[in-house]
C-alpha cells in the first residue's frame, strides 16, 4: 500500500460530494467522511416540529442516523467513484456532542451512544469503508474512564461482529492509549494524532509515535498551527498549514519513515478558515499546498 493521503471532510466548509470534489481537486488520495449530522437528526417519520414530538410514546427520542439510508450512502460513494477518491473512515462526530464518555450503559444517554456506535459500525460495513474512528477525549477520573471502555469494549464487539476496524482518537497520556488498546484486542488501534499531544501536554509526539509501533497505529493525523495568543501550541491559535507552526512537522515525518509505517496520512487541516486564504484563493488550492508539502516530505 505504501504511504497514502486523505483528509478530514470536517476540514472543508462544506460536507458530502462537495468535499470530494474539493479533496479530489486538491490532490488527496482519500477521505475520513464525518456521521452525516450522526444520531440526533430528527427521524424522517416524525417530521421534527418540536422537541417532545421527538418522543415515542416510550419517551425514547425517535432520533435517525442518515449514514445507514441508502441514498445517504450512495451520494457519497458515487461522488468518491466520479472522482477516484477512497473513503478511508466514518469518523463519529456527533458522538463526542452526545457525551458518550459521561454516561454509564445502564443510562438512557449511555443507551443512545451505543445506538450511535452500532449505527456508524453498521453504515460503514454497508458502504464497505474499512474503519469507524471515535474520538475518546477528556477522560477525567474513575468514572469517565470507566464509562468509556465500557462503550469501547461495546463497540469493539461490534466491530469484530461487522468485519469493522475501530480506531480510537484519544487524549490519554502516551502509556494510557497503548494500555487501552491493548485491553480492547485486535479491532482496535490507534487514530494517531500527533499534534494532540503538544495541546494537552503528554509529552513529545515523535517519541510518542516510535513507542505506539506501527502494529497499533491504523491511521496518523497531522495538524499544524501557530501560537495562541500566551504563546502556546493550541487548536484555538492562529491555523497553519502543514510544516508552517510549532509541531515538528519534519522530525514526525523522519519518524515515520524510520517506522516504515505504510497506511493513511489524514490531514486535520481547517482549510475553510479565514487564516488560510489569501487574495483569490480557493479552499481547495490552499488543501493542495498541504498535498504538495505531504508529497515532498515523503518523497512520493
Amino acid at each position: 500500500m505504501g504511504i497514502r493521503f486523505g483528509v478530514c471532510e470536517f476540514a472543508f466548509p462544506c460536507w458530502g460530494s462537495v468535499a470530494i470534489k474539493m479533496a479530489h481537486e486538491a490532490g488527496f488520495q482519500g477521505m475520513q467522511i464525518a456521521d452525516a449530522g450522526g444520531y440526533l437528526q430528527p427521524h424522517p417519520e416524525n417530521n421534527g416540529y418540536v422537541e417532545y414530538e421527538r418522543y415515542g410514546l416510550d419517551l425514547r427520542r425517535k432520533d435517525s442516523f442518515p449514514l445507514l439510508f441508502r441514498e445517504v450512502q450512495e451520494d457519497y460513494l458515487s461522488a468518491a467513484r466520479e472522482y477516484s477518491l477512497e473513503l478511508t473512515s466514518i469518523y463519529l462526530y456527533t458522538l463526542e456532542h452526545q457525551g458518550f464518555i459521561k454516561y454509564s450503559a445502564d443510562t438512557p444517554q449511555g443507551t443512545q451512544c451505543r445506538e450511535s456506535l452500532l449505527n456508524g459500525i453498521r453504515a460503514a460495513a454497508q458502504m464497505k469503508i474499512p474503519t469507524v474512528t471515535v474520538a475518546a477525549k477528556g477522560m477525567f477520573g474513575t468514572a469517565q474512564n470507566d464509562y468509556a471502555l465500557q462503550s469501547l469494549r461495546y463497540a469493539a464487539q461490534a466491530a469484530e461482529e461487522y468485519g469493522v476496524q475501530l480506531a480510537v482518537l484519544s487524549d490519554l497520556a502516551p502509556e494510557n492509549q497503548r494500555k487501552l488498546v491493548d485491553a480492547l484486542g485486535e479491532r482496535v488501534k490507534l487514530a494517531f494524532d500527533a499534534y494532540a499531544p503538544l495541546v494537552y501536554g503528554t509529552g513529545d509526539p515523535v517519541r510518542q509515535l516510535k513507542e505506539s509501533g506501527t502494529q497499533r497505529i491504523d491511521h496518523i493525523r497531522l495538524r499544524d498551527s501557530g501560537p495562541d495568543r500566551e504563546g502556546f501550541s493550541s487548536f484555538d491559535g492562529a491555523v497553519s498549514l502543514l510544516g508552517q507552526g510549532k509541531a515538528p512537522f519534519r522530525e514526525t515525518v523522519q519518524a515515520i519513515r524510520d517506522m516504515d509505517y505504510t497506511g493513511w496520512i489524514i490531514s486535520d487541516t481547517p482549510y475553510y478558515h479565514p487564516d488560510l486564504r489569501t487574495a483569490g484563493e480557493s479552499y481547495a488550492s490552499a488543501a493542495a499546498k498541504d498535498v504538495q508539502t505531504l508529497r515532498a516530505a515523503f518523497e512520493v
